[in-house]
């Protein structure tokens, strides 16, 4: 994980320059008038599908040639934290929840308030939806899509191996037992893809012991340590137990084609719930759409929120026009049709009843999970704060740590704790 912690550092350098530069009291210099541009992340599902939308958009404006930039993950992150301290941030850019508050607290970001209502609509979304992006009552990006933890169940792969079934009633103690015994069934599986390292589910598993991840101003973590040791014990337990795959075997994990519950070594995987139209594929049965197990608090910690957004740069020359292809890529009736659920599930009933999906699709199962707890989870917990990326990253090494016994439950959660003291402000 050390690149990929340099590459954060890295990022926080560069962006801690952009205060220096005072991005808001300087002039525009985006790019040329006519000629505004648009940049994403992505595999190449979301490549193609966004290459699409800017010839759709093009015929639709003949006077606008967008130009189109486009990256996996890491590497748009990289070009985009030089480019924007070059002054040279493409005007619409892909923005993720977990760099927004860094982003927007260096005045890279242009507030959306003006536009709302008039130029980019978004009166037909859900309140948790449409505020996603909202900090301090400032927006700084546009939602796209609506997305949620979900449990990936592979039913025939259960059946097969003669275990009992699940459902949605399971809580985490029942879990382990069912993962153990799923590993136990055949020397070739085991029950549940590890999401020791996963801090996204882990929020869920914090708010459901009471309390959120981050205190409301994101200075300070806001759960006690022995929560995160209970959770990172549990998962170890699981490695010890077949319940989950050891550590080298987790590491190994780089696409959607190498998941374990795509190669059908797993029975149960997590993640986004779009995520299942991405494992699909590799499998012949369908996958099951589930919620999470619960810390059987009798409270729920799922919730349903965006996180990711459209947002322009502070130094575009062209605000107004890239207000318009936001407002184009998350309300044209064509575009909402081509992007399908690539991005997440459509942030609007309006744009989710736009799409012609196959009732036994892994798109409709996703879009079918999202509108049946929406409306039973909780608020969604506010923006990430600054600093959370790094906090990320260091989730999964540490977890990572503990697989290869290089560290105690212990002494991870206390490094984890002390790393927070330092990364949020």
């Amino acid at each position: 994980m050390t690149p990929d912690l340099t590459r954060r550092q890295l990022l926080g350098v560069t962006l801690a320059g952009l205060a220096a530069a005072s991005l808001a009291a300087c002039r525009p210099t985006g790019s040329p008038p006519g000629r505004p541009g648009l940049s994403w992340y992505g595999g190449d599902p979301v490549h193609e599908a966004m290459q699409e939308l800017v010839r759709l958009y093009g015929r639709k404006h003949a006077d606008v040639d967008v130009v189109a930039q486009f990256s996996a993950f890491d590497d748009y992150w990289d070009r985009l934290a030089t480019q924007t301290a070059g002054r040279s941030a493409p005007d619409v850019m892909r923005m993720s929840m977990s760099y927004l508050a860094d982003y927007a607290d260096r005045g890279a970001l242009t507030d959306l308030s003006p536009y709302l209502g008039s130029a980019i609509h978004i009166d037909d979304m859900a309140p948790d939806i449409a505020d996603s992006a909202r900090i301090d009552g400032t927006y700084y990006g546009v939602s796209q899509s609506s997305i949620a933890n979900a449990a990936f169940v592979n039913r025939d792969l259960v059946a097969a191996l003669g275990v009992a079934d699940v459902d949605e009633t399971w809580t985490w103690a029942d879990f382990g037992t069912w993962a153990k015994e799923v590993g136990a069934a055949r020397d070739d599986v085991y029950g549940s893809m590890d999401q020791g390292g996963s801090l996204q589910l882990f929020e869920s598993y914090v708010r459901e012991h009471g309390t959120e991840m981050f205190t409301p101003d994101g200075s300070d973590l806001a759960f006690d340590q022995g929560v995160l040791e209970e959770w990172w014990a549990y998962w170890d337990d699981l490695r010890a137990n077949r319940g989950a795959p050891p550590a080298a075997v987790s590491a190994e994990v780089a696409g959607f084609d190498t998941w374990p519950l795509a190669k059908g070594t797993t029975a149960v995987g997590f993640g986004w719930v779009q995520q299942v139209a991405f494992v699909q594929p590799f499998l012949d049965g369908p996958l099951d759409i589930l919620t999470p197990p619960t810390a059987g608090t009798g409270s729920s910690g799922l919730f349903v929120k965006c996180l990711d957004f459209w947002s322009i740069a502070s130094t575009s020359s062209q605000p107004d026009e890239a207000a318009r292809i936001i407002d184009f890529l998350v309300n044209d009736d064509d575009a909402i049709r081509t992007l399908g659920i690539v991005l997440g599930v459509p942030p609007s009933q309006r744009a989710i009843g736009l799409l012609d999906l196959d009732a036994g699709s892994a798109e409709q199962r996703a879009v079918d999970y999202v509108g049946r707890i929406a409306g039973s989870v909780p608020p969604a917990p506010p923006a990430w704060p600054l600093g959370y990326n790094e906090l990320l990253t260091l989730f999964v090494k540490l977890d990572q740590d503990i697989g290869f016994g290089e560290a105690t439950v212990s002494a991870a959660a206390t490094e984890f704790f002390e790393q927070a003291a330092r990364v949020l402000r």
